[in-house]
């Protein structure tokens, strides 16, 4: 008896479950904030919320409870163009195990709205990172940063170099690449390769960024396209707003970087092109640096091992 309704147990959570997950698969912005949730649980990472002057930040914290952050190592990750926070998320587990990781979604991205109309260019993200560095006092950081994230990380260093400990820089952008790429010969003709809006341009960005491209059900494609299709007028504007960062703005600030810095490059980037690596080389006099292979622009995705190998290295050679 007690066997058989174990079994009816089992067969009833079974069928909850079953309709749990097609109301989730018709729901796609239901199930979207589930596996968003997930992923948090599984980085150790919680979300909270803060207001600095007057803006809603959203950031994901691992160890939001803390109360003396000053004397815990920081790391600070900021996201690339066209994403959130959970871009960063599995930069949790590739840094030194006592360190405190937060990630926010920098003004535009994610779940942070727009600054209203001011001008979302370089000097802008400067100030508003500091903002927050300086709201949630966590004194100096290391900052992770990709893509754009990565060029933004590279001009606060020299901006604030006494508030960054040290830089990890995956395949950042900012500088004219030795090697100009069918991406950048795009960019060069006008075209704006990675504006989703569609079915076809949300494939052509997916193949442009990765090597492995990770899976996405079809309700979550249909969520992921309706959503940037209602941020594309910003996202457009913060791409024009952001221009001159992105393609050159790094190359006068590099020979001032003196900050321990790690750059990593995937040899098979399709948006920043690995030849770029010989410009940080070259310029950045307190530097290791690697291309990654079987990687492309999201190192973190394509070879998480690799990057965090790097990574852990990086760290235990600055301490």
């Amino acid at each position: 008896m007690l066997l058989r309704r174990s079994f009816k147990g089992v067969i009833a959570l079974a069928l909850l479950l079953s309709v749990v997950g097609v109301w989730l698969w018709f729901n796609p912005h239901t199930l979207y904030r589930v596996i968003t949730i997930a992923g948090h649980w599984n980085a150790g990472l919680s979300e909270r919320s803060v207001e600095i002057q007057g803006h809603r930040w959203r950031v994901l914290d691992s160890d939001p409870d803390t109360t003396a952050p000053e004397s815990m190592r920081t790391v600070l990750a900021l996201h690339g163009l066209g994403t959130s926070a959970e871009a960063m998320l599995s930069i949790a587990s590739m840094v030194p195990e006592n360190a405190r990781v937060l990630i926010p979604d920098l003004p535009g991205f994610g779940e942070h709205a727009t600054h209203g109309t001011v001008v979302h260019n370089a000097a802008f993200y400067l100030e508003a990172i500091h903002d927050f560095q300086v709201h949630e006092k966590l004194g100096r950081v290391d900052v992770v940063g990709t893509s754009m994230g990565g060029a933004l990380a590279v001009a606060y260093a020299v901006r604030y170099p006494t508030l960054v400990r040290s830089l990890v820089l995956l395949s950042p952008a900012g500088v004219t690449a030795p090697k100009q790429n069918d991406f950048m010969r795009r960019v060069v003709a006008g075209e704006i390769p990675l504006d989703i809006k569609d079915e076809s341009s949300l494939r052509e960005v997916l193949r442009l960024n990765f090597v492995h491209q990770p899976p996405m059900p079809p309700p979550i494609r249909a969520a992921f396209i309706e959503r940037a299709i209602e941020r594309r007028e910003a996202y457009l504007r913060i791409v024009e707003d952001m221009r001159p960062l992105l393609t050159t703005g790094l190359e006068q600030l590099l020979p001032s970087l003196s900050t321990p810095t790690l750059v990593l490059y995937g040899a098979n980037d399709q948006l920043t092109d690995p030849s770029m690596i010989e410009v940080f080389r070259r310029d950045v006099p307190n530097i290791q640096s690697a291309i990654i292979s079987d990687a492309g622009h999201v190192l973190s995705y394509d070879a998480p091992a690799k990057v965090a190998d790097a990574m852990r290295a990086f760290y235990r050679s600055i301490n």
